[in-house]
C-alpha cells in the first residue's frame, strides 16, 4: 500500500490510499490549520480529530466524530522514527525510513511478526523536516492507515497487509 498526495489547488491537504498503481483503496483529507480528517472509502465515511497531548512523555491522540479516544501513537524519541500505535486496545510497533526507504512497517506489540506495510515516499519531505513524526501529518496518517487496515473487509476490498 501507499500514500499519495493528491493536493488539487484546495484550501487542504488531501491524499490517497493506494493498494497498488491501479485500486485505490481511500481519499483522506485535511482542512488547514485543523486537526479534523475526513476519510472517505468504498467501506465508510468516517471524521477523525487528533491531538498532541503530553509534555515530556508526547503522544498523538485519535478520536472519532463523537469524540471518542480509539487510540494513540508515541513516539520512541524525537527523530527516532520508531514507537508505538495502540488503536481499539492493542499495541502495536512502527518503524518508519529505515534506510532513508520512506516505508513504514507496523509489527505486532513484539516485533515478531510483520503486519503492515505502506510506503510514504511520495509525502515524505514533509515528514523529514521536522524534529519528531509528531509535528506532522505522519501520526494522522499512520493511525487511520491502522484503522482503514484492521476493519473487517470483504475478499474483494481487502487491503494486502504483509508484503
Amino acid at each position: 500500500m501507499k500514500w499519495v498526495s493528491v493536493n488539487n489547488g484546495t484550501s487542504g491537504e488531501n491524499f490517497e490510499l493506494w493498494k497498488d498503481d491501479a485500486t485505490k483503496l481511500a481519499d483522506m483529507s485535511f482542512s488547514k490549520g485543523t486537526r479534523i480528517a475526513r476519510f472517505v472509502s468504498n467501506l465508510t465515511r468516517r471524521l477523525f480529530f487528533f491531538e498532541k497531548r503530553g509534555l515530556f512523555s508526547r503522544k498523538a491522540v485519535i478520536k472519532n466524530e463523537y469524540g471518542i479516544k480509539m487510540g494513540n501513537l508515541e513516539e520512541e524519541k524525537a527523530g527516532a522514527n520508531k514507537g508505538f500505535v495502540e488503536l481499539d486496545g492493542r499495541r502495536y510497533y512502527f518503524v518508519y525510513n529505515q534506510n532513508n526507504s520512506g516505508e513504514l512497517e507496523l509489527y505486532d506489540e513484539s516485533m515478531e511478526k510483520s503486519l503492515l506495510r505502506c510506503s510514504f515516499d511520495t509525502i515524505a519531505s514533509g515528514f523529514n523536516k521536522t524534529k519528531s513524526l509528531l509535528d506532522s501529518k505522519f501520526p494522522s496518517l499512520l493511525m487511520v492507515l491502522c484503522w482503514y487496515a484492521f476493519q473487517p473487509h470483504s475478499a474483494n476490498t481487502a487491503p494486502e497487509l504483509a508484503a
